[in-house]
């Protein structure tokens, strides 16, 4: 409903600019009305915070915060949705919102319209601080499940104009409809905007795009530089999952990412379930302040992240992320234990290397690479590039690792139509 949704983003702006104590107060008090709440009324974790010996009245701030049991998807996943959701609730009335399932089975998370409209308003908040305008034109890249079956308010008024493209369209065919739509702003899959960007260059501009949103995978800097060089527009990213609604974005500074502490609690953890310290990498563990329907209290959402104490030049006062490194399960492991982000490893062993459109990584072992590689083209000295990019490979991960390469027509989306650049077996074949 636009008239709710515009009360809670007039709310939310002002929190932009709150005192870093003001803001941890706010979320304090959230986050200890969420724990009684999912106690007395969500069956999972009133046995969950039971068997764990834990009752609403042991938490008194954040420092007890490891009192309270992580959650992973798993558990969700065995779980039914009665078990889960609050029994104030009627499971009927409820809006569905599906993850992906791009790394397993899909989970269902339960939300209602008001949940739905605060979440709207935490996205409309982070964008018109990058600069769209309420009545700008936007075309949307992706799943054609999360297409919307209405019209909103503004779209029904004839202003703030959406067109929603399938990521599951071809180039030729994406491009033709942004061209036909002239939007001011384009939000998309990250690996379908580079895509476009590097198959059709600087002929991306004329379709105007002012401003330009990436979310779902993460872009390295390199392929930063071709998206938003292609549509000659400036380039936004988003931290964002299904289960916890929108986590964090860029500003204009482009100095990180400002959490939505108003609305989400990130934890960034080490093995042990400690906090790291900022500039430390970390596992994230996110709280929804919001969602009271189905509650996730530290969620476990297999993401690693490194988050700082920097204060952003932007003026807003939302904590920052330093940088987005990818899933868990995503970060490559060495010989000897090292661990290595994906931002680190790409585009690095092709950095200089014009014909190759993109690679992915299969580790099938701490010993055994393969890269998958898709040309744009024949080179007759591929081999000694090859050769070059083993090398640089076993800079990082050592002399003993074994390097494969495969040449494929083109390195195929997921079902979710996401690309995945890392793919490990190590901790599902439990190999070594």
């Amino acid at each position: 409903m636009f008239p709710r949704m515009l009360y809670y983003l007039l709310r939310l702006r002002r929190n932009l600019h709150l005192r870093p104590s003001k803001l941890r107060d706010l979320q304090l008090k959230k986050f200890k009305a969420l724990v009684k709440h999912a106690y007395d009324n969500v069956a999972f974790y009133h046995r969950k915070f039971r068997d764990a010996g834990f009752r609403p009245s042991d938490f008194n701030g954040f420092d007890c915060l490891r009192k309270i049991p992580t959650v992973t998807k798993f558990e969700l996943q065995a779980c039914s949705p009665r078990d889960l959701v609050a029994r104030n609730f009627n499971l009927s009335s409820l809006v569905k919102r599906t993850t992906s399932g791009s790394t397993g089975v899909p989970l269902t998370v339960y939300v209602d319209r008001r949940v739905e409209d605060f979440y709207s308003a935490v996205w409309l908040r982070s964008v018109l601080e990058c600069g769209l305008r309420v009545g700008d034109k936007m075309a949307v890249i992706t799943d054609p499940r999360t297409f919307p079956k209405g019209k909103s308010f503004l779209q029904r008024l004839g202003v703030a104009e959406r067109r929603y493209i399938s990521i599951f369209e071809s180039a030729e065919r994406q491009r033709a409809l942004l061209q036909e739509f002239r939007p001011d702003a384009v939000k998309g899959y990250a690996s379908s905007l580079y895509i476009l960007a590097e198959k059709y260059g600087e002929d991306l501009r004329h379709i105007g795009a002012r401003l330009v949103f990436s979310g779902a995978e993460i872009l390295n800097k390199a392929e930063r530089r071709v998206v938003s060089s292609a549509f000659g527009a400036d380039l936004f990213d988003f931290y964002a999952c299904t289960e916890l609604g929108w986590l964090a974005w860029e500003c204009k500074a482009h100095e990180g990412y400002h959490i939505n502490a108003d609305s989400v609690l990130l934890e960034f953890l080490d093995e042990d379930g400690e906090a790291v310290t900022p500039g430390e990498k970390g596992r994230v563990v996110g709280t929804s302040l919001i969602n009271d329907v189905m509650p996730l209290l530290r969620y476990e959402l297999e993401d690693v992240a490194v988050q700082t104490d920097d204060v952003c030049s932007c003026g807003v006062t939302l904590p920052l992320i330093k940088s987005v490194e990818g899933r868990a399960d995503d970060i490559l492991v060495t010989a000897d234990g090292r661990r290595i982000s994906p931002t680190v490893f790409f585009p690095y062993p092709f950095e200089d290397v014009d014909w190759i459109r993109q690679f992915r990584v299969i580790q099938e072992s701490r010993k055994r690479l393969v890269i998958q590689v898709e040309a744009k083209k024949a080179v007759n000295n591929k081999s000694e590039i090859m050769e070059a990019a083993e090398r640089k490979i076993r800079s990082l991960f050592g002399e003993e690792v074994e390097v494969a390469f495969e040449f494929v027509d083109k390195i195929p989306l997921d079902k979710s139509g996401k690309l995945r650049k890392v793919i490990s077996y190590m901790g599902k074949r439990g190999r070594s």
